[in-house]
């Protein structure tokens, strides 16, 4: 197998992945085919990997971002019941 038509097979499986990631889609897989050579499928499965990566970041990140607001309302309520006990009885 040629140089060329590693790069083709290169090109031909993540393109189509890579246009997805760069709008923040990172759900698509990479196939990995036993037809190409092994040096593309190791290329294919680094870049899978770092893919999982992301989306398991990505997923830790909107957990975080859902609990926020809870953690933010409970800082105002705190901060709002420092502020009450503060202030000297009437």
């Amino acid at each position: 197998m040629t140089e060329k038509d590693e790069i083709t097979q290169l090109h031909n499986a993540l393109m189509p992945v890579l246009a997805q990631a760069s709008i923040g889609a990172f759900d698509n897989e990479i196939a990995i085919d036993p037809r190409n050579s092994r040096r593309v499928n190791e290329l294919l499965m680094g870049v899978e990997v770092l893919l999982e990566v992301i989306r398991q970041k990505d997923s830790e990140l909107m957990k975080l971002r859902a609990e926020q607001p809870a953690a933010v309302q409970h800082t105002a309520t705190t901060s709002l019941l420092d502020e009450i006990l503060k202030q000297p009885p009437e």
